[in-house]
This record gives structure tokens, C-alpha cells and sequence, in this order.
């Protein structure tokens, strides 16, 4: 247990070692610190873990031999005389942890995880990764302080929007994303797959989405890395790293705005049917953005069916998000077709053109036994109840769709968009967002999902920027998402936060550590 320890060490030390203070984030819902000496990681490490929870154990494992330099092995039983500690994970006898809960005991006989799901148990075991540390008197050997926690999530819903479109982020790097979420118990990864800039995602019904949408225009003089597209076998793998973590993947199509790259590709499926190249950002060839699909044209409805078709059986997830923002309906008053679409349907207004093409796109989501979820725009048009409303703009667009009866994830502008510069929003603004309007009703509160962050790739598009964009402030997501309401003391987050620079070495991130 000695090896390779000095500077983990070191690291490890930055408060008196027997304090009754932690590091874990996000803070657990209840902490007991007892008395009995701390449980030491000899080796070998052995893990038990009973049927249904063996991937964890695995996963667990895995990281103890990485970042502690542990000898680990999983046995069925564990045998005192034998030596070596002993950490058991478990279902709880009686099943009361609440979904996504769990146990962790710690004594000096060893570690107990219980839950009543695999999830629970999984963050049972990056709570007890975040608890260990050197003690200074037996030579730095690792430890974990004996204690009693119990905990279980505030939201189910505790996200981390992903702009592929705008840049195209590696495989790899998502990967990454994917460790550092699951360590902070963040559970939803949403893929803003599609928007002007690049269609990323393979489609077989309608190959040149990505033959000729998934590139910038050669005039652009764009990185090569900046373009590209995932297979449809590339994502399959993805998600299933993404589901051994216990994070969920959603994609999102966007429609009708936002879809330069599509329309490249399929210009016959726009108002204009103009070929328009495919650039970067905002700067686009002449003034005619070529970014809406029509509204009137049967065609456009038979490509949506084509595309979240596949889309559907690609992704496991029970939500499919289809856009539904910022939307240049001036397109659809210029379009004869439109306007005949509109006298048809015996509508006077644009917003009731996106409400019905939104429509017609969601039933094939909900046929395929899915949820749609769009942007706060679309309750302006009172979208169905059967759609999911995420509450970007500000806090009241959440407000009123609540009040509308919607499902809402809260993800504002004015807290919760993380390519904002850290004078903008810093971790502490972040730290105070409450999703939860004051007045709201207990039903209102019931539809609250919860809360997610968004990182669109328009500024900051190397990989090691938007690490500086995401961290510390993913810490603070995690902590709103994940804690009690009454955990609201920024002061000892930041304390227990500047001791995860540990953690950020381990994970590679390059982070703000000006703003911990």
C-alpha cells in the first residue's frame, strides 16, 4: 500500500486528518461521524458484492487500482483470518432506500454499501472514493474516517447539455465527460446533435446529413477535428459506456429553426430551396440564412419520420429532444407553401405553424413509446402536455409552464449556461440557483424534473477551453441538483470543492482554479 504514494499524499493533506470534515460533493443528505478507529486499505482490497450490483463492484475496483495503486480483487465471501479489508455492497433488506439512494457504513472492520437499486449503489461507491485519504501517521496509508451516511437524490433529473453541432467533440472527450458526470452524480448527457453548423449523427435513410451536412465549407478554414459525425454503431457504444455509469443519453434533432446543415444536405426541404454552405458560428454566406424547414411541404414531414425513426432505435432513452427554439418564421410568411399550409389548417399565425409541425415531428417519438422535450419557446403555442418544457431563457419561462401544467427541467440562461465567461456566471452564482420558484404549488414542485446545464461549442471549442468553462462549476450543477434544498452554504462548498483539485489531476481536467 505504499507504493507510488508520495505525491497522492501530499495532495491529500490540506486539512487536519482527523477533523470531522469531508470533501464529498455533492453534500449527502445525512452525515454521522462515529467513533470506532477508521477502516485502513490493506491489501488486498476485497470486494463482495451480491447479484445485481457486480458491474459496480467492478467499476469500483477498477478505480481503487487506478488512483490509489490499491490491490483489488472480488471474492464471494470475504475471510477475516485471511486478511486484507473488506468493503461489501449490497441490497438493503428491506428495500427503503429511495431510487437512486444508498447506505455507506464505515467501521474499522470495513466498508458496507446498501441500496435498492444498482444506481444507489454506484454512487455509494464514488461517495467512498471521495472519502479516502493519507493518514499523515502511518505513513500516508490510506483511510476512510468511520462514518454513517445516508443519501439520496433531490431531482431525478441532473443534467449537462453537449453542443456536437457547433464543434465536433471527440468520442473520446465524451467518454471523459461521461466519467466526470457519473463521479458527481449527474445523470443526463444531452447531445445537441444537429443545428446550423453540422448534422453529427449517421442517419442510413438519409446519408448526405452527414456526407455533405457534416463538414464546414472549405472557404471556412476551419480544424479538420471541428468537423465530423458519429456512426450509428459509434453512438450504440457510447451509450452503452454511458449506461454502465448510470447516465442516461439523450439526443436532440433540432427542427424547425436551427437546421443550416440539414437543408444543405436536403434543399428541397426548405422554404427557399437554396443550397446554402455549411459555416461556422454565425458567419454564414451573404445575408440569407437558409436555416428553417418548410412547414408546407409533405416531404418535410416524410424526412422527419425517416430520421427520429432511427434515431428512436438507436437511443434507449425514453425522451427525444426536437428543438423548437429560436425559430425565423419570417421564412414561413415569405413561403407561398407555408401560407397555403396555413389557410388549409385554418390558422392566422406563425407560432401556430410551428405548434403543428412540432406536432406532427413528436408523433413519431411518441409512437416509438418516447417523450418529446423542446425548448421554452413552444408553450407560446401551448404545446401538448405530453411534451417536456426545458426553461432556458429565464426562471419565469419555467413558471409559466408549470403553470400550464408542463413537465419542466429549469436549465436558465442566467445561471446554468456554461460557455457564459466566470464574470458573467461564476461558480457562486451558480451555487445559489433554486429551481424551485418560491410561490410555487406542491404540484407545480411535483413537476419540477430538475435541472441541467448547457455548454454550447460557439466560443470556447478546444477541448481543454471548455474544461475551463465547466470546471469548478459542474461542481456547483452537481451540488443544486443532488442536495437538499436547505445545503446552501457557499462558503463550505468552496472548502470541500478546493479539495478536489485531486480529483480534476486524476480526470486530466483543466479547470478555472481561479474561481474555487
Amino acid at each position: 500500500m505504499k507504493r507510488n504514494q508520495t505525491v497522492l499524499f501530499f495532495l491529500f493533506i490540506v486539512v487536519p486528518f482527523f477533523a470531522q470534515q469531508h470533501a464529498v460533493i455533492p453534500q449527502p443528505v445525512d452525515i454521522t461521524w462515529l467513533q470506532s478507529a477508521p477502516c485502513y486499505l490493506s491489501d488486498p482490497v476485497k470486494i463482495v458484492a451480491e447479484k445485481g450490483f457486480l458491474s459496480e463492484a467492478v467499476l469500483l475496483a477498477g478505480e481503487l487500482e487506478s488512483r490509489f495503486n490499491c490491490w483489488v480483487v472480488l471474492v464471494e465471501e470475504y475471510n477475516e483470518k485471511e486478511g486484507g479489508t473488506l468493503i461489501r455492497i449490497g441490497q438493503d433488506t428491506d428495500r427503503s432506500h429511495p431510487t437512486e439512494g444508498y447506505q455507506l457504513k464505515v467501521d474499522s472492520k470495513g466498508c458496507l454499501i446498501t441500496a435498492s437499486d444498482p444506481v444507489g449503489a454506484f454512487y455509494g461507491c464514488n461517495t467512498l472514493l471521495q472519502l479516502i485519504e493519507a493518514d499523515p501517521e502511518k505513513d500516508g496509508q490510506y483511510c476512510i474516517k468511520s462514518v454513517d451516511i445516508k443519501d439520496y437524490p433531490r431531482f431525478g433529473w441532473r443534467g449537462l447539455m453537449m453542443d456536437c453541432s457547433r464543434t465536433f467533440l471527440s468520442m473520446d472527450y465524451l467518454k471523459k465527460t461521461i466519467d466526470r458526470m457519473a463521479f458527481y452524480k449527474l445523470n443526463k448527457l444531452h447531445l445537441h446533435l444537429t443545428d446550423d453548423q453540422g448534422w453529427r449523427l449517421e442517419i442510413k435513410s438519409r446519408p448526405k446529413l452527414t456526407s455533405e451536412g457534416a463538414a464546414f465549407a472549405a472557404s471556412s478554414l476551419e480544424p479538420e477535428n471541428f468537423s465530423g459525425y458519429y456512426t450509428q454503431q459509434q453512438m450504440k457504444e457510447l451509450i452503452a459506456y454511458a449506461a454502465q455509469r448510470h447516465v442516461e443519453v439523450i439526443p436532440e434533432i433540432e427542427a424547425p429553426g436551427h437546421s443550416s446543415a440539414a437543408l444543405y444536405a436536403y434543399p428541397e426541404l426548405s422554404c427557399s430551396k437554396l443550397k446554402v454552405p455549411v459555416y461556422p458560428l454565425f458567419a454564414f454566406e451573404g445575408e440569407r440564412l437558409n436555416d428553417v424547414y418548410c412547414a408546407g411541404t409533405e416531404d418535410t414531414y416524410v424526412f422527419f419520420k425517416d430520421v427520429l425513426g432511427e434515431v428512436a432505435r438507436i437511443f434507449p432513452s425514453p425522451y427525444i429532444h426536437l428543438g423548437g427554439d429560436e425559430v425565423r418564421t419570417q421564412l414561413w410568411k415569405e413561403c407561398k407553401v407555408c401560407r397555403n399550409k396555413m389557410n388549409e389548417l385554418g390558422i392566422d399565425s406563425e407560432v401556430l405553424l410551428q405548434r403543428y409541425m412540432m406536432t406532427r415531428a413528436a408523433e413519431n417519438v411518441l409512437s416509438a413509446g418516447k417523450m418529446p422535450i423542446c425548448w421554452d419557446e413552444a408553450i407560446e403555442g401551448d404545446i401538448g402536455k405530453d411534451w417536456i418544457i426545458m426553461a432556458w431563457q429565464e426562471q419565469e419561462k419555467g413558471r409559466i409552464a408549470l403553470q400550464k401544467g408542463y413537465q419542466v427541467v429549469m436549465t436558465p440562461t442566467s445561471h446554468l449556461y456554461f460557455d457564459y465567461s466566470y464574470a458573467t456566471t461564476p461558480t457562486r452564482k451558480v451555487y445559489s440557483y433554486d429551481p424551485v420558484p418560491p410561490d410555487a404549488t406542491e404540484d407545480e414542485k411535483s413537476r419540477i424534473l430538475g435541472i441541467q446545464a448547457n455548454y454550447w461549442t460557439h466560443i470556447d471549442r478546444w477541448e481543454s477551453r471548455i474544461d475551463y468553462q465547466l470546471f469548478p462549476r459542474v461542481l456547483a450543477l452537481s451540488e443544486k441538483a443532488w442536495s437538499e434544498e436547505t445545503v446552501v452554504d457557499y462558503d463550505d462548498f468552496r472548502k470541500r470543492g478546493k479539495q478536489h483539485k485531486l480529483w480534476f489531476h486524476y480526470f486530466g481536467i483543466e479547470y478555472n482554479g481561479n474561481d474555487m
